[in-house]
């Protein structure tokens, strides 16, 4: 049974320090917003007011869970035209709802799961990419705010993201039965995040269902041009060109179309490259670069509408699972893998 205040007819801050078993200066501390009480304990206090019904103007505001107006967006990174399409969608559904939007890079972060468990306490919702921070930590924040990934899964975390797997494999296939290519290899670290290794697995099936094996192990670079300028040069030295280059997305393809035909290698006479994503960056690259169109702005879109009103994602599924937004990819045809005029396959 709940403990009754002191005072029935008004229950105080230390009647809330008792009932939640902490001191009153954690209570304090916790009515100030301060970021070194931690969720759990903050959560302690929260239920301890509920039991006592006590709501005082200054802790009700920091403790009630009232509105903050604020979407958080976690990334491993803030660089690139994919991080910059999706913050692109997501504000879309932002500015629409009044609610300003503060994003967290993680890399090279080492307190970046104190970082985003800062931020969960300033939010809304949360839009966290797959694979930034260990699955128990998705979890523990889902308990104290909407959590919707991007990319990769969590148990009981909802996401929104496209089908890499058969969108790579959809690629690759093209290469080996429109152009006959036999000796094909893939460029990004598979283990990199889940979208890359989505699209790894999705190339290797692509490879084994039409006999093949790789042409060499994964070309493990960043997912950005300069790696890819790095991969082209590394290429060159070893003198073992394949006949085509799978790549985990457009800015590691355009790296490798701008230096390797400066070092002799003709795209896509001698090699052919692909991306994914479909970013700008593909129509304007020389040749133009065959990649997969995945629509970046809706993805950020979805999510955020999922992070900021659950309604927006409709029933749970029947099994109890998490509701998800799965988006169709599309494969865009232009010259980089052979081609000689510009396609979209459906």
């Amino acid at each position: 049974m709940a403990k009754r205040p002191t005072n029935p007819g008004k229950p105080t801050i230390r009647d809330i320090a008792r009932e939640a078993g902490v001191s009153v200066a954690t209570v304090s501390r916790v009515t100030h917003d301060d970021p070194r009480v931690t969720v759990d304990t903050k959560l302690r206090v929260q239920e301890a007011i509920d039991r006592l019904d006590y709501r005082p103007s200054a802790l009700g505001r920091a403790l009630s869970y009232q509105r903050t107006n604020t979407l958080g967006i976690v990334l491993p990174g803030l660089g690139g035209p994919y991080f910059a399409q999706l913050i692109e969608g997501a504000e879309s559904v932002a500015v629409a709802r009044g609610v300003v939007i503060n994003v967290l890079g993680t890399h090279l972060r080492p307190d970046a799961v104190a970082a985003v468990r800062q931020l969960a306490e300033r939010t809304d919702g949360l839009i966290i990419a797959g694979g930034t921070i260990p699955d128990d930590e998705l979890a523990r924040l889902a308990r104290t705010v909407r959590v919707v990934l991007v990319a990769g899964e969590a148990p009981g975390v909802p996401w929104v993201r496209t089908d890499g797997r058969t969108a790579a494999a959809e690629i690759t296939a093209h290469l080996i039965e429109t152009h006959g290519h036999r000796r094909l290899r893939f460029v990004g670290e598979p283990t990199g995040s889940p979208d890359t290794t989505e699209r790894y697995a999705g190339f290797r099936a692509a490879l084994a269902a039409h006999g093949l094996e790789e042409a060499g192990e994964p070309l493990r670079y960043g997912l950005d041009v300069p790696s890819g300028a790095v991969a082209a040069r590394d290429l060159d030295r070893s003198g073992a060109l394949p006949d085509a280059l799978v790549c985990a997305n457009d800015e590691l393809a355009i790296g490798l179309l701008a230096t390797l035909p400066g070092l002799g290698h003709r795209i896509p006479a001698d090699v052919a490259i692909t991306g994914f994503d479909d970013t700008a960056l593909a129509e304007l690259a020389s040749p133009r670069l065959t990649t997969v169109h995945q629509p970046i702005v809706e993805l950020g879109a979805r999510a955020a509408a999922g992070a900021l009103d659950d309604a927006a994602w409709g029933e749970p599924l029947a099994d109890g699972a998490a509701p998800v937004n799965l988006l169709a990819t599309t494969l865009v045809i232009r010259e980089s893998c052979g081609c000689a005029a510009e396609g979209v396959a459906g």
